[in-house]
């Protein structure tokens, strides 16, 4: 029973416990000597709880009565992402000039989590200041893909997907600005799940955080961002999704309206859009297999009563356009001071070039383009207007009786240091952050190279249920995510 531990799902693990058919103690033991035993070739973990979650599984083994309904998922334990503030431990987001920085309390999603009664057992890796789809930073180094080392996890939540990837945890708590869950997740074949916009509080983390909360800018930001959730088990999605969501009185933005809805028991009658390649000319060509397995999940759906309807969406063009847009509409957040406190950009390269770099070459990029494109930039009054429109555009084909399926990146996952040879990639999933759209990545095989091919399925905004059964489907029909053969 106890091997099993690591290819369940959340839910069944929470089960168990409940009915006393295994401790706490097992379960989060066994995890964490899973992660332990792989976490030195992946750098998925930088931070461990190992101790801390040894002792709160001890104590949870001695409670005699637990309310799990409550408690649903009690004694089930999880990572995450650094960036995300747990009071007491690091949250330096992997930047160097936030090296000494200790979260002085927990983020409204840990908080939620932690009382459900999950248990950290650590914090995962990130791309510095979680800005770039492959994890890497000055302070922690680079976390690879449980599949095959030489390859990148994917970023921003490359620890969480890496450490799910691998049977090390459940679930995983990342966030999402432009795919930072659902990129990783398609990279390392798990699932994962970026909610709906003003459903889930971005509390303690930026730019909710101690550093720009009170700035006037930080609610409109933290809009188009999202806490998200990586699982090994589809059926995880819903109920975490549930326990995390919902007002908080600091994340204004959160709808108090939203309606919990259960998994479709069917996809009969769903309109499928099927959007095999790319909408803005600065992306990579989707790969032949992602095309071919996108296809073969279509055909799947439609024998299943679903319409696939072939498609070509031109205005998400413009929605490409429109995310860059976002920070640039921050008046007093600039990129500037997020990224190095306005420290002087030659400096930086002269630091790079001497082997003493603060920052990483993917940050400073991302300070060239933002000068360089400044002029160019939509003003407030422009955003709204262009904004408004997609939104009518794109609610003309989503409703609650359809979705949009694509690929969350159109390759597989890249080896590292390559995403610099094609950064614009992530604008696959990134649109559907300035479209304030829910959004799932579902692994649904293996390329001929030994890696996880995902596809995305895009919802109505607040049907998050919807693309979710559609991954809960997908899951019983392709296998879902695998432990990776390597580490069986």
């Amino acid at each position: 029973m106890v091997s099993k531990f690591i290819q369940m799902s959340a839910t069944d693990i929470s089960r168990l416990i409940s009915s006393k058919q295994v401790s706490v103690y097992e379960v989060v033991s066994t995890h964490i000597e899973q992660a332990n035993r792989i976490n030195s070739k992946l750098n998925a973990i930088i931070v461990p709880h190992y101790e801390l979650a040894l002792k709160k599984a001890r104590e949870f083994d001695k409670i005699k009565t637990v309310d799990f309904t409550k408690r649903p998922f009690f004694g089930v334990p999880f990572t995450v992402k650094e960036s995300i503030s747990v009071q007491g431990f690091p949250n330096t987001y992997g930047s160097y000039y936030r090296r000494t920085d200790i979260a002085t309390n927990n983020a409204t999603s840990v908080q939620r989590l932690l009382n459900a009664g999950a248990i950290i057992i650590g914090q995962t890796n990130l791309s510095e200041l979680a800005l770039w789809p492959e994890c890497n930073n000055v302070l922690y180094g680079k976390t690879s893909n449980p599949h095959n080392i030489k390859y990148t996890s994917g970023g921003s939540s490359g620890g969480d997907a890496a450490i799910v990837g691998i049977g090390g945890v459940p679930f995983a708590l990342g966030t999402d600005g432009g795919g930072s869950v659902r990129i990783p997740a398609a990279h390392c074949g798990v699932f994962g799940h970026k909610p709906s916009s003003r459903f889930v509080p971005m509390s303690g983390h930026f730019p909710l955080d101690k550093y720009y909360s009170h700035c006037s800018s930080s609610q409109f930001i933290a809009r188009y961002f999202s806490m998200g959730l990586l699982c090994r088990k589809a059926e995880d999605l819903l109920p975490l999704l549930k326990v995390i969501s919902g007002p908080d009185g600091n994340d204004l933005n959160v709808n108090s309206c939203f309606e919990h809805h259960q998994i479709l028991n069917s996809i009969k009658g769903l309109k499928v859009y099927l959007l095999e390649d790319k909408f803005y000319p600065l992306l990579k060509r989707t790969s032949p297999e992602i095309i071919q397995n996108l296809r073969n999940v279509a055909f799947e759906l439609e024998k299943e009563g679903a319409e696939i309807i072939p498609c070509n969406l031109p205005f998400l063009n413009d929605a490409c356009d429109l995310w860059f847009d976002i920070m640039s509409n921050a008046k007093d957040i600039t990129l500037d001071s997020f990224i190095n406190n306005n420290h002087s950009i030659v400096i930086e390269v002269l630091r790079m070039i001497s082997g003493r770099k603060r920052i990483m070459p993917s940050s400073l990029l991302l300070l060239l383009l933002d000068k360089v494109s400044s002029k160019n930039k939509k003003s407030y009054d422009q955003f709204w207007k262009v904004k408004n429109r997609l939104t009518v555009q794109i609610n003309s084909y989503l409703n609650k009786k359809s979705v949009l399926l694509l690929p969350t990146f159109p390759t597989t996952a890249i080896k590292h240091n390559r995403s610099y040879l094609s950064p614009f990639d992530f604008l696959y999933a990134a649109i559907f952050n300035v479209l304030e759209l829910p959004a799932t990545s579902v692994p649904v095989s293996i390329s001929k190279n030994n890696l996880p091919i995902s596809i995305q399925i895009v919802g109505a905004h607040g049907c998050d249920h919807i693309p979710i059964s559609i991954a809960c489907y997908l899951e019983k029909l392709f296998g879902g995510w695998t432990l990776p053969s390597q580490i069986n």
